[in-house]
């Protein structure tokens, strides 16, 4: 089946994960995306582990196969003239370009947005940094633990307040500047329906980690006082990972109308949980050590399955703490045809998650094709889109233009 975006092409100039997987993003919806390397070396990510079979290999990489799903990819070096001249060429047929270089290095190109959009009205330009295009900040570099820190997450957010700040792993504010950049895409494409003009986005990485309401801006504006990271800090019945029969669950109060306590008294068979201490959060913190002393020996008989089976069934909300093996292997997941299998001719099948969401009962996730090998699409797009002929092509080979 097409995807909804299949008429798009994407222009990726991105050697960073927010511009890669925003790109990404758009690509597994259907639009043609082409994503441009530096010849030899390629983008960074690949060559970061882990790699497939354990081998390191710029095709192998684990980062670069699962943010580059569904692309074209050709090489061009940007630098030489005609590199530029291709990429500017190649510009003009984009709908959408995605690009992270720092702030003024596409001027330098001379592919700033005005330019861009004197040649290409319609153009929309997704620029995505650490700090945006402007500002104090802008000119600085940055990472996804940066973010953090910048942002205030590591400062009221993640970990616990008996402990240094603790980031987040799995590059959380850069995977959510990456959405921000594709949200924005879908507005700016209806705004060009609208209007018939394009748009320069611009997004900043610690401003995604600011605007994601998780009570740590919105606490300070309302009150003036700032939040603590509190972690789950002698708080046994909310959020903190206890071990069962076979695993571990994180427990919750929420979802039982008021009365979490007697819910969970009655599942676990201990009236003791009823004790007027246990009743409020603040008491079940303070009192925490002989809440766990309860808890902690009727959880462990219970298998996980079966208890999330009791605890759901009773208006509770559980989470059961599975290794990625279980995620893989969730029948919930396989129901629902969640994962995808693409074939890539370096490292074979692998699975892929899906989109996250369903359209008329189908995995959103557009499965063309994996991850682009180095310059796999260099002869398809140079000679079939801009019409290059193959002594132009060797010509630029042994330039090291391509």
């Amino acid at each position: 089946m097409p995807g909804i975006l299949s008429e798009l092409r994407v222009l990726e100039l991105s050697h960073r994960p927010p511009g890669a997987y925003c790109a990404k993003l758009l690509a597994d919806q259907g639009a043609d995306t082409i994503k441009v390397e530096p010849p030899g070396w390629g983008d960074q990510s690949r060559h970061e582990p882990p790699f497939i079979g354990d081998e390191p290999h710029p095709d192998r990489s684990s980062t670069f196969l699962a943010f580059n799903t569904n692309k074209r990819g050709i090489t061009l070096d940007v630098e030489q003239a005609e590199g530029r001249n291709l990429l500017l060429r190649l510009a003009e047929s984009a709908d959408i370009i995605v690009e992270s270089y720092p702030p003024g290095k596409l001027a330098e190109l001379g592919m700033d947005y005005a330019t861009l959009a004197a040649a290409s009205p319609r153009l929309i330009l997704v620029s995505i940094t650490y700090f945006g295009q402007e500002g104090p900040y802008a000119n600085y570099q940055g990472d996804d633990l940066v973010a953090q820190a910048m942002g205030g997450y590591l400062y009221a957010v993640t970990g616990s307040a008996s402990m240094p700040p603790m980031g987040t792993a799995l590059q959380q504010m850069e995977i959510t500047a990456a959405r921000n950049g594709a949200v924005a895409v879908m507005a700016a494409l209806l705004r060009r329906e609208q209007t018939d003009q394009g748009t320069h986005i611009d997004v900043s990485t610690m401003e995604a980690a600011v605007s994601t309401p998780s009570g740590l801006i919105h606490p300070y504006t309302y009150t003036g006082r700032n939040p603590h990271r509190g972690g789950s800090d002698g708080n046994v019945m909310d959020g903190m990972h206890l071990p069962t029969l076979d695993g571990e669950v994180t427990l919750t109060t929420a979802g039982t109308g008021g009365r979490p306590m007697q819910a969970w008294a009655e599942i676990l068979e201990e009236p003791g949980l009823l004790d007027p201490r246990f009743a409020t959060r603040g008491g079940r913190m303070e009192h925490w050590e002989d809440l766990h002393s309860l808890v902690a020996p009727k959880l462990a008989q219970w298998n996980n399955l079966d208890l999330m089976r009791e605890t759901m069934a009773r208006g509770l909300v559980i989470g059961l703490v599975q290794t990625p093996r279980q995620v893989v292997e969730s029948p919930h997941l396989e129901e629902r045809g969640f994962f995808v299998e693409l074939d890539h001719p370096e490292t074979g099948p692998l699975q892929y998650p899906g989109s996250g969401f369903f359209i008329d009962g189908e995995n959103a996730m557009n499965t063309a094709r994996p991850a682009p090998r180095l310059g796999e699409h260099n002869a398809e797009i140079l000679d079939g889109q801009l019409g290059l002929s193959l002594r132009e092509l060797g010509l630029l080979r042994a330039a090291r233009v391509i």
